[in-house]
């Protein structure tokens, strides 16, 4: 799969790339023309061989800007894009994907990985191929000019390819070792930044810096690999060239006192030699750049290559407006072969308000995520009006959902930008304000020197924990939805405030006519549902109304006990 492609853009720079190194090709013969002349007065030849020169420079200056513009401007365009598709391709993996992922080693994949394959696109292949074309003609110059010489100055090629090729085949494998160390760098440098609060409160700096710093250390020891093969090649080159240019001026000398050898055409030579050596270092570092490449390529094509969930391509369903109901027959689920839910019978309908509940690990939030088609059934069917979930495009599904998670989910943004997230239609202020004003947040929104439009700062830092779920739940108001979702939705507020968001939940479900799915622990939320699904061992053991389950199921009882304990402590 090719990740950058070569374009008529790119093929027009490097072609310019290849007419400003043959009008450098040209240069060194003017300059042997002019040595080689008699008088170096102005006579009419002199001028012209200096005029063509200076023509020669401009020309070459020119080509060659235009040239690096036309590589550079195709390579960031292509670049651009490739990051658009990575970033477009991770949003639509699936959760699973990101449940065995660091967020930072993706961040440097779509970051770091494409800036090696930019610089071996727009830097590595056209040095390569002008590289080659100087070569090739300077070759065929020096060739015509003298053979004897020619071939003493060929001996650069074994002579370098002795240094670069074993020591570069070092630099590929450290390059490799170095990208993927930078990956988990960054990995855990942004893990360390984004949880900085649990860091300190659990007095972990030290044990974070450790891990940080193995890290660093490590790539730092890899740089230091690099480092010294660096040190060798480049010294090991510069006197390898200097005892060749010792060579070929001493032989080019002796045939110049004998008169075999014309000192315009010595000096070509050593132009000649000075301007092949850093395209012969170019082309025998296209190995190891070629090596570094792949392995950025292979990383990226692995993330391109994911299955990514089939977020459209079905057309829409028509749902009858009115009463819904929601329906799980059999459903089972595992997660890495691991059982998580097995032969799940569920209900509920709009104007309708059931609970999940169980102890922790029982499977609700897996539950609410299978649902929400986060993850694929592995065996049973859900349905909306006896319609097949799989029938509707997953778009078309979430819409019928409107979620409210226990974990932030606010972002970096406005409180606009937050209310606002997703909706696919225009919004009123006076609708973002009513929304607030439903989780008592109007107020203080009102207090900002920005209102609406003030910022949250990252992930909602200026907000309380309480505030960060009530701005998830006005959020979710804001939505044309069947169902209300809320996953431990109030596990951040106070009692009296919970009280009021549940008061205003169950007007928005008469409002809305709505079902409403809770997954919740206290009582006080949970208790006066029209039903309660009560989870144990994976699977839905008994369900009823809160007095039904109390008399009926012993475990059920058993874990409202626990429940008051724990709410009196």
């Amino acid at each position: 799969m090719k990740l950058l492609k070569i374009t008529p853009r790119l093929l027009w720079g490097i072609l310019l790339s290849m007419i400003a190194s043959l009008l450098n090709l040209y240069l060194p013969l003017l300059v042997r023309h002019f040595i080689n002349l008699k008088q170096f007065a102005w006579s009419g030849l002199s001028k012209k061989v200096l005029l063509l020169g200076g023509l020669i420079l401009i020309g070459n200056l020119l080509v060659s800007s235009l040239s690096d513009y036309l590589i550079s401007s195709e390579g960031d365009r292509q670049v651009r894009q490739l990051r658009l598709r990575l970033q477009k391709q991770v949003l639509r993996l699936p959760q699973k994907y990101f449940d065995q992922q660091i967020s930072g080693n993706l961040t440097s994949r779509i970051i770091n990985d494409v800036n090696v394959l930019r610089s071996f696109f727009t830097e590595t292949i056209p040095a390569v191929v002008t590289g080659s074309l100087t070569i090739l003609g300077t070759m065929l110059i020096t060739f015509s000019l003298d053979w004897k010489l020619t071939l003493l100055m060929l001996l650069v090629f074994p002579i370098d390819g002795l240094v670069t090729v074993p020591l570069g085949k070092i630099s590929e494998v450290i390059a490799d070792q170095t990208q993927s160390s930078l990956a988990a760098l960054t990995g855990v440098t942004s893990e360390s930044i984004k949880q900085i609060k649990t860091v300190k409160l659990n007095k972990a700096e030290e044990d974070v810096f450790a891990k940080n710093a193995r890290e660093i250390n490590k790539l730092y020891r890899l740089s230091l690999k690099g480092d010294r093969i660096a040190a060798m090649i480049g010294p090991l080159q510069s006197m390898l060239s200097f005892c060749l240019i010792m060579a070929v001026v001493l032989y080019g000398t002796l045939r110049v006192k004998s008169g075999s050898l014309s000192t315009g055409t010595l000096g070509a030579f050593m132009m000649y030699f000075f301007q092949i050596i850093g395209p012969i270092n170019n082309v025998a570092l296209f190995y190891s750049d070629r090596k570094q490449m792949l392995g950025a390529t292979r990383k990226i094509s692995e993330i391109i290559n994911e299955t990514a969930e089939e977020t459209a391509g079905k057309e829409q369903l028509a749902v009858a407006p009115g009463s819904s109901l929601l329906r799980l027959d059999q459903v089972s689920f595992a997660y890495q072969d691991l059982p998580v839910l097995e032969k799940v019978d569920l209900e509920a309908r709009s104007g309708e308000k059931i609970a999940l509940v169980g102890a922790t690990g029982a499977g609700k939030t897996t539950l609410a995520n299978v649902i929400t088609r986060l993850y694929p059934v592995a065996a049973g069917r859900i349905s909306l009006n006896g319609q097949a979930s799989t029938d509707f495009s997953l778009e078309q599904w979430r819409g019928f959902f409107s979620v409210v998670l226990q974990e932030n989910t606010i972002i970096s943004g406005s409180i606009r930008d937050n209310l606002t997230l997703g909706l696919n239609r225009k919004v009123t202020d006076q609708e973002l304000w009513d929304a607030l004003a439903l989780v008592r947040l109007e107020e203080y929104a009102k207090k900002l020197p920005k209102g609406l439009d003030s910022l949250l700062g990252e992930s909602g830092k200026q907000l309380s924990g309480g505030q960060r779920q009530r701005m998830q739940i006005a959020r979710a108001c804001l939505r044309d939805f069947k169902f209300l979702l809320l996953d431990e939705a109030t596990s951040n507020l106070d009692a009296d405030t919970e009280k009021i968001i549940m008061t205003a939940l169950d007007r928005l479900k008469r409002t809305k006519n709505c079902g409403q799915i809770t997954i919740a622990h206290r009582l006080g939320t949970i208790a006066n549902s029209d039903r309660i699904y009560f989870i144990k061992n994976k699977t839905v053991v008994a369900s009823g109304s809160h007095e039904e389950l109390l008399e009926k199921v012993p475990d059920y009882r058993r874990y409202v006990h626990e429940q008051q304990l724990k709410e009196k402590r």
